[in-house]
């Protein structure tokens, strides 16, 4: 059996090229259904506050959604530079600066 390269830069390049080809806008309402799944079985989960926030503070943002080739899904803000990763049942993050970066050259590039 071949081993996977675990090459952190080669893994970050796959990822950024699933995101772009799966990227699309995302309307708040779609946001918020994305949410309400994400959090459906553990509504109390510390997390559900973080994302209900970010929503609650951008009720006019952009938003864009990106699924990454290992299923971790992206979400983003540029009007206020914010970002989301999750893998449902698995883990969330806030979007740290080198993935905002990455999002902010996808979404130039894409021009959506």
């Amino acid at each position: 059996m071949e081993s996977e390269n675990l090459d952190p830069n080669l893994v970050l390049d796959k990822r950024r090229k699933a995101v772009e080809q799966s990227l699309r806008r995302l309307s708040h309402a779609e946001l918020t259904s994305i949410g309400e799944t994400l959090f459906e079985k553990n509504p109390s989960h510390p997390w559900k506050a973080a994302f209900d926030q970010f929503l609650q503070e951008n009720p006019l943002g952009t938003f864009y959604h990106g699924t990454t080739n290992d299923n971790y899904q992206v979400v983003y803000c540029p009007e206020q530079d914010r970002g989301i990763w999750f893998q449902p049942g698995i883990g969330k993050g806030i979007l740290m600066d080198r993935g905002r970066t990455a999002m902010k050259k996808i979404i130039a590039a894409r021009q959506i």
